[in-house]
C-alpha cells in the first residue's frame, strides 16, 4: 500500500481480514512517500514491499536454502492457478540453474476491450503482440511485460528493485539489471499462461465525453510505457562499462545483439518507421519520378513492397490472436468457475463483428498515436528531466460482491 493514502490502513486490514483463509500469510507494507532519490510509482513500491520480503526471509537467503519465487503484477491482473504450478514445476526442474532464472508470461487483454474505444483496443493488442513476439520456443531473451517472477534469491544479488527514475519501467529494467549483474547468464523462462488484463477505461462520464476521456488516458499510459526507453540508455552504460573493464566480454554474443535488437524495436523503431512512411510519401508526392535517383527510387519501392507486407502480416496475427484469444477466454472462465469467484469481466471476439473487422484496417493508426508520439514525447522530454509524473491510469470497476469484497 501507499502510506499517503488516506485510507491505506482501513483498506489493508479489510484485504487481510476478507482473504486470510486463502493464504498462509498476508503481511501488508506502506510505503512512504518523499524518500531522497526516489520516483513515484510501480517501481519504488515494489522496490519498498522487497525489502520487507527479504527481511522476512533473511534466514533463509543467508542460509542459502531460500526457495521463494517473488511474483511482481498489476492491481488489474487475473492469473491463472496454473501460472503458479508451472513455475514451481519449471523452478525444480531446473534447481541447479533456479537462481538465475526469470519467468515471463505474455498478457492477454480479454476483461473489458468490447467496451473500449477501438484505438485504444488496437494499441493493447500491438502492445500484447510486442511482449509475445519475445515469448517464442527457443528466444535467446525475453522482456517481461507488467507481469514476471524471480526468486528472491536472484532479487537480493543482484541489490533488489530500482527506485530512481531511470527504473520507471520496473518490468523491463529489472530484467535488464538481473541480466548485467549476472553477466549475461540470466535464464528466461516463458510461462506460456497468459495474464488476463484491463483496457484503459474511464468511468466519469459516459457518451462520446467518455470515449475521449479513454482515449486521453490510454495516451498517458502510453507516455508512461515510453518513459522506460530510459532503459536503452541504462542498457548502454552497463554495456560499455563491462567492454571497458572486462577483457573477455560475454556481451560481445549473439545474445547480447539480440537484447540490443529488442531495445531498439521496443525505443527506437516505432519512432523510424512512422518518420520513413511520412517522408518517402511526402518526398515521392513532391518530386516528379522521372527526377528520383534510381538507387532512391528503389530504396523507396522496397519500402512500399515492405509496409505492404507488413500490413498482411499483422493482419494473420490478428487471425491467429482471435483463436489464441477464445481458448485463453475459456480457461479463464473454467478456472474462475471452479473457484467459485463471481464474474470479473469477459470479453469474447468473433472475427466478422464490425468492430473486430475494423481493427484489421486501424491498428496503423493505433500504433501511431500510442507508439511513434508518446515514444517522440518522452525523447525529446528527457532533454529536459528523468522525472515522469506518474499517474495510474483508470481501468474499469467492478462490484464488490463480484471480487468478494462485501
Amino acid at each position: 500500500m501507499e502510506q499517503k493514502e488516506a485510507i491505506s490502513l482501513d483498506k489493508a486490514a479489510h484485504l487481510v481480514s476478507t482473504f486470510e483463509r486463502s493464504f498462509l500469510h498476508i503481511r501488508p507494507t506502506f510505503h512512504p512517500s518523499g524518500i531522497q532519490g526516489e520516483i513515484a510509482g510501480k517501481s519504488s513500491n515494489v522496490a519498498f514491499a522487497a525489502k520487507r520480503i527479504v527481511q522476512i526471509h533473511n534466514a533463509e537467503l543467508r542460509a542459502d536454502c531460500c526457495q521463494v519465487v517473488v511474483t511482481v503484477m498489476d492491481a488489474d491482473t487475473h492469473l491463472s492457478c496454473d501460472y503458479f504450478t508451472e513455475i514451481r514445476r519449471l523452478h525444480y526442474s531446473n534447481i541447479e540453474d533456479a537462481d538465475r532464472a526469470i519467468y515471463c508470461c505474455p498478457i492477454i487483454f480479454d476483461r473489458n476491450s468490447n467496451d473500449t474505444p477501438i484505438l485504444v483496443r488496437c494499441a493493447d493488442l500491438l502492445w500484447g503482440f510486442a511482449g509475445l513476439s519475445t515469448m517464442w520456443p527457443g528466444t535467446p531473451i525475453s522482456i517481461p511485460t507488467s507481469v514476471y517472477s524471480l526468486p528472491l534469491s536472484l532479487a537480493q544479488k543482484v541489490g533488489g528493485w530500482d527506485s530512481d527514475p531511470t527504473a520507471i519501467g520496473e518490468d523491463m529494467h529489472m530484467m535488464l539489471k538481473c541480466y548485467f549483474e549476472t553477466a549475461g547468464n540470466i535464464i528466461c523462462q516463458v510461462v506460456y499462461i497468459p495474464a488476463s488484463q484491463c483496457n484503459v477505461s474511464s468511468d466519469g462520464s459516459r457518451g462520446w465525453r467518455r470515449t475521449i476521456d479513454t482515449l486521453i488516458a490510454r495516451y498517458r499510459q502510453a507516455l508512461r510505457h515510453m518513459w522506460g526507453a530510459l532503459d536503452s540508455g541504462f542498457a548502454a552504460r552497463r554495456t560499455f562499462g563491462y567492454l571497458r573493464f572486462h577483457k573477455r566480454c560475454s556481451f560481445l554474443s549473439l545474445r547480447h545483439f539480440a537484447l540490443t535488437h529488442l531495445l531498439w524495436e521496443a525505443h527506437f523503431l516505432p519512432c523510424h518507421l512512422v518518420i520513413i512512411m511520412i517522408f518517402s510519401v511526402l518526398y515521392t508526392v513532391l518530386t516528379p519520378a522521372s527526377q528520383l535517383h534510381p538507387t532512391l527510387a528503389r530504396a523507396f519501392f522496397i519500402n512500399d513492397v515492405l509496409r505492404t507486407s507488413a500490413f498482411f502480416g499483422m493482419n494473420i496475427c490478428i487471425a491467429l490472436y482471435d483463436r489464441w484469444h477464445a481458448i485463453c477466454l475459456n480457461s479463464r472462465m473454467k478456472d474462475m468457475y471452479q473457484a467459485n469467484v463471481p464474474d470479473t469481466g469477459f470479453s469474447p471476439r468473433v472475427w466478422y463483428k464490425p468492430q473486430h473487422l475494423l481493427e484489421r484496417i486501424c491498428f496503423p493508426i493505433a500504433g501511431t498515436l500510442y507508439g511513434a508520439i508518446p515514444a517522440l514525447h518522452a525523447v525529446f522530454s528527457h532533454f529536459f528531466t528523468d522525472r515522469l509524473v506518474y499517474r495510474v491510469s483508470k481501468k474499469p470497476t467492478f462490484s464488490l460482491e463480484a471480487v468478494g469484497l462485501a
